[in-house]
C-alpha cells in the first residue's frame, strides 16, 4: 500500500536523532517522510510516525527503479525486507519479527535460492521472539501493513 501522499517530505538532513530513539523535525517527533536523493546513489525514502521508523522504507537505483523496500514498526524491522537487481528480481528477501531475523532466503540472478535460513527453538533469540509475540502481538502480514493504519 502507498505512503499517504498528505504526509509531511523533508530532507533527511533536516532531521535531528535524539538519544531516546526519535526523529525530531523542528523539535517534534516527526510523522512523515524523511528522504534523500542523490545522482550516484539514488532516492531514499524512510517512513516516520511519532519520531520512530514505521511504514515503509524503500530505496531506489538512479535509474528510478526500485532497489529494496524494508517494513517498521516503532524503529524496529517488522516485515519483509526485500533487495532487488535492477531488473526487478529479487536477490534476497528477510522476514523479520521485532527486529529479528525469523528466515531469509538469498536469490541467484536466474532466481534460484544460494543460502536459506529459518529461526529454530534452539536459537539464542527464539525464547525473546516469542516473548515478544506475547507481549506486543503485532501483525506481520504485508497486505495489512502500510505502518499507518494501526
Amino acid at each position: 500500500m502507498p505512503i499517504p501522499e498528505s504526509l509531511p517530505r523533508v530532507p533527511d538532513s533536516e532531521l535531528d536523532y535524539e538519544r531516546d530513539l526519535v526523529f525530531t523535525h523542528e523539535g517534534v517527533p516527526f510523522s512523515g517522510i524523511g528522504y534523500e536523493e542523490r545522482s550516484d546513489l539514488g532516492l531514499s525514502e524512510v517512513s516516520y510516525r511519532d519520531g520512530m521508523q514505521h511504514g515503509v522504507s524503500r530505496d531506489w537505483f538512479p535509474s528510478g527503479k526500485l532497489k529494496g523496500e524494508s517494513r517498521y514498526r516503532e524503529n524496529s524491522l517488522h516485515g519483509t525486507t526485500r533487495e532487488l537487481d535492477e531488473d526487478g528480481h529479487i536477490l534476497m528477501e528477510i522476514e523479520y519479527e521485532y527486529g529479528i531475523v525469523v528466515s531469509s532466503r538469498e536469490l541467484d540472478d536466474h532466481g534460484n535460492e544460494i543460502r536459506s535460513f529459518e529461526i529454530e527453538t534452539k536459537d539464542r533469540l527464539y525464547a525473546m521472539l516469542e516473548r515478544l509475540r506475547t507481549e506486543k502481538a503485532w501483525r506481520s502480514s504485508d497486505e495489512d501493513y502500510d505502518g499507518w493504519a494501526q
